[in-house]
C-alpha cells in the first residue's frame, strides 16, 4: 500500500457543490416530498482543518490552560506542556525513518501518552492505527499485518496483559535482535521499532526514556498535510468475522466533532471562568474516544480528564464529583453503571457533581435509562449522538433544547452538511415514517476499508452513499429512529421482530441490569426469540415470571420462547460491543441439551 491510499479519491457529498446553505432537496406538493431523504442544513461552512493545526490554534490561544488530566497517573498537562511533549515524540519518529503516510499502532488503554501520540502521529503525517489494549497474539498478528504497521507503541502490563510476551508468541524472534536497528520478523514483514512505555528494559524494544533519546540532538520538518488525508485507522467491531480497517479523515473527525459540540452548545472559548471539564470513560482507540475525548475537547479548548485506564464507576464518580466535570460521555452501558454508583451515595454527595451535558452513543439509549438518568441528574442535560465507525462517526443528533419527548423518542436531528436517506430491499426510497435501510452521504464518510476494495464498494456505493446495514425511521422535521440491525432482525412465523423494541421493553423491569434478545433456528416458526439477562446485583427473577410481565404489555408473538438469566458478563467486541452471535451458539447448546 502507498502513501496514495490514504487520499483515496470519493464522492464527497455537500462538499462538492460549495454551497454554504444547504437545503432539502425535497420539494413540497411533489410526489417525492414524501419519501424519507433529509439533508442538513447549515450557514456554517465546514473546515479544512488538520488536527496539528486545531491543536496550535489552542495552544496559542489558550497556552496555560489544561488540556490533559490523567488522575490515575496523577499527570495534568497545559497545551504548552503537552506541545513540548509532542515535539520530543515528533523528533523520535523522524530519528527511526518514519515518513508521510506511515502507520504506527498505539496498543494502549487510557493512558496520557495515547492523547500524546495521537497529536504526534497527526503533525508527522503519519495514520493511528488503534489497536484495543485486550487483543491477543492472533489479533495482533492479524490487526499489524492487515495496515502494515511500522511502528507499535505498548505498555507493557496492564492488568492481566503481559505486552511483551503476546508479541513474542507472535514472533520470538523479535526479542533476540538489537534494539538499535529495523526489526526483521518473517510473521510481522512491516514491523521495524517497538516501543514499551515502561522504565525497564526489553531487548529488541525501546523503552519510553531511550526513545525519547533518540531524538533529543534532531529536528523534524512537517510535511504538507491534506484535510482530505487518513489520520485514523479504526477497527471495525467484528461482531460477525474479522475486523475491517476504516481509514478516517482530518477533515470527517475534526468537521464531526466541531458540530457535535456545536450542536450542544459547547463553544470554543478563552475565558478561564469558562472553561469546559470533560471526563472521558471512552477508550480511547474508539471512534466516539476520539472524537468527544480529544478532538472535540482540542476544538473548544476544554480539559481532558482521565479518571481511569480502564471504565472503573466508582472511580469515575469520584473524578466526576472532585474535578467538578462538566461534560460526561460513554455508552449506555457505562451510564447503568455510572448511576448504580450514583444511587447508593448521600444526599449531600450527590448534590456535589457538576454535570451540564451528558452525552451517549456507541449504542442507542433505551428511554428508561434516559428517564432515570433524568431523574438522578436533574441539572444535567442528556443528549445523544448517532451513527458508526465508518461515519467518523455521528450522522444524527439531538440539540441542546430538544424537549424531552423528542430525546426520548428519537436519536436525534440529521447532522448539518449531511444526506440521509432511507431506501428498502430494492435500493427504493420509502416514505417518512416508513422503516428501511439508513444510507448516508457527505463529509462523514470514511476513505474506505484499508487494503479491502472489496468491502468498501459493498458498504459504499458508486453514487457515494453509505450503507448502514441499520433499520432506521426518518421523519419529515429531520429526526430520526433506530429500529435495528438488518443482520439481527428475526423473522418468526412470516413475522419481522427487532430485538431493540423487546430489549427497550424489558429494560422497563425494575431487576433487570442488561438484556440482550436475539433469534435462534426454529423448524416449525423459522426462527424463535431468545432472550438473555442480567439482574441487578442481590436481586432473583425466574424465566417464568419474566414471561408473565410480558404478557398483556407487548404482542404475544414478540414474548421470548427462552429467557436465560445469566450470571456472567455478555460476551462483547473489543470495543464494548456484545457478540450476539456468542450469545446465539451458548443459547442453542442450552436448548439442545435440555431437548
Amino acid at each position: 500500500m502507498t502513501n496514495s491510499l490514504f487520499k483515496i479519491t470519493r464522492f464527497k457529498g455537500l462538499r462538492d457543490f460549495n454551497r454554504h446553505l444547504i437545503i432539502r432537496v425535497c420539494v413540497r406538493n411533489t410526489h417525492w416530498s414524501k419519501y424519507s431523504y433529509l439533508c442538513g442544513a447549515s450557514s456554517d461552512p465546514l473546515k479544512a482543518y488538520t488536527i496539528a493545526g486545531i491543536f496550535d490554534d489552542a495552544v496559542q490561544k489558550t497556552p496555560d490552560r489544561e488540556c490533559l488530566v490523567s488522575c490515575h497517573e496523577n499527570k495534568r498537562f497545559t497545551f504548552t506542556t503537552m506541545h513540548s511533549e509532542v515535539d520530543k515524540l515528533c523528533k523520535s519518529f523522524n530519528a527511526i525513518g518514519l515518513t508521510h503516510g506511515d502507520r504506527v499502532g498505539v496498543w494502549l488503554p487510557n493512558y496520557a501518552i495515547y492523547y500524546t501520540m495521537i497529536l504526534a502521529v497527526a503533525r508527522l503525517g503519519l495514520v493511528l492505527v488503534n489497536i484495543n489494549p485486550a487483543y491477543q497474539s492472533d489479533e495482533l498478528k492479524y490487526s499489524a499485518n492487515l495496515v502494515g504497521i511500522k511502528c507499535l507503541v505498548a505498555l507493557e502490563k496492564f492488568k492481566s496483559q503481559n505486552y511483551p510476551k503476546i508479541l513474542e508468541n507472535v514472533d520470538p524472534e523479535i526479542f533476540k535482535q538489537p534494539t538499535n536497528s529495523p526489526i526483521k520478523s518473517k510473521m510481522l514483514p512491516t514491523l521495524e521499532t517497538v516501543v514499551f512505555i515502561t522504565e525497564n528494559h526489553i531487548n529488541g524494544a525501546y523503552n519510553l526514556e531511550s526513545f525519547l533519546d533518540l531524538g533529543s540532538n534532531t529536528s523534524y520538518s512537517t510535511p504538507n498535510i491534506q484535510p482530505d488525508e487518513g489520520c485514523s485507522i479504526q477497527f471495525t467491531s467484528g461482531t460477525t468475522g474479522r475486523p475491517k480497517a476504516a481509514v478516517l479523515s482530518h477533515f470527517g473527525v475534526i468537521n464531526n466533532s466541531y458540530y457535535i459540540m456545536k450542536r450542544f452548545g459547547i463553544r470554543d472559548d478563552t475565558n478561564e471562568e469558562n472553561v469546559h471539564k470533560f471526563c472521558c470513560t471512552m477508550p480511547l482507540f474508539h471512534t466516539f474516544g476520539l472524537s468527544a475525548g480529544i478532538i472535540a475537547p482540542i476544538i473548544t479548548k476544554s480539559t481532558v480528564y482521565l479518571p481511569t485506564a480502564h471504565f472503573e464507576p466508582k472511580t469515575t464518580v469520584d473524578v466526576l464529583t472532585k474535578e467538578k466535570c462538566t461534560i460526561f460521555f460513554g455508552t449506555p452501558t457505562l451510564y447503568v453503571d455510572i448511576m448504580s454508583v450514583f444511587e447508593k451515595l448521600l444526599p449531600e454527595q450527590q448534590q456535589q457533581q457538576n454535570i451540564k451535558v451528558a452525552i451517549t452513543g456507541g449504542a442507542p439509549s433505551s428511554p428508561a435509562l434516559m428517564t432515570k438518568f433524568k431523574k438522578m441528574f436533574p441539572d444535567a442535560k442528556l443528549l445523544s449522538v448517532f451513527g458508526m465507525t465508518e461515519s467518523s462517526p455521528c450522522t444524527f443528533q439531538n440539540f441542546y433544547d430538544d424537549t424531552d419527548q423528542k430525546i426520548l423518542s428519537t436519536v436525534g436531528h440529521v447532522q448539518e452538511h449531511v444526506e440521509a436517506k432511507v431506501v428498502d430491499s430494492n435500493g427504493q426510497m420509502v416514505p417518512f415514517g416508513t422503516p428501511g435501510e439508513l444510507l448516508v452521504r457527505g463529509y462523514v464518510v470514511m476513505n474506505g476499508y484499508y487494503n479491502n476494495e472489496e468491502k468498501t464498494k459493498e458498504i459504499i456505493d458508486s453514487n457515494g452513499w453509505l450503507h448502514t446495514g441499520d433499520q432506521f425511521v426518518m421523519y419529515e422535521d429531520g429526526y430520526g429512529n433506530y429500529v435495528g440491525r438488518l443482520k439481527e432482525m428475526i423473522i418468526r412465523g412470516g413475522e419481522n421482530i427487532f430485538p431493540k423494541e423487546i430489549e427497550y421493553f424489558f429494560e422497563s423491569h425494575p431487576l433487570i441490569l442488561h438484556v440482550q434478545v436475539y433469534g435462534v433456528p426454529d423448524q416449525r416458526m423459522g426462527e424463535e426469540i431468545c432472550a438473555s439477562v442480567i439482574v441487578k446485583e442481590g436481586s432473583a427473577v425466574t424465566e417464568s415470571e419474566l414471561k408473565a410481565y410480558c404478557k398483556g404489555k407487548i404482542a404475544h408473538f414478540k414474548i421470548p420462547k427462552y429467557i436465560f438469566i445469566e450470571k456472567d458478563e455478555f460476551p462483547k467486541t473489543g470495543s464494548g460491543k456484545v457478540q450476539k452471535y456468542k450469545l446465539t451458539e451458548r443459547a442453542l447448546k442450552r436448548i439442545t441439551s435440555h431437548n
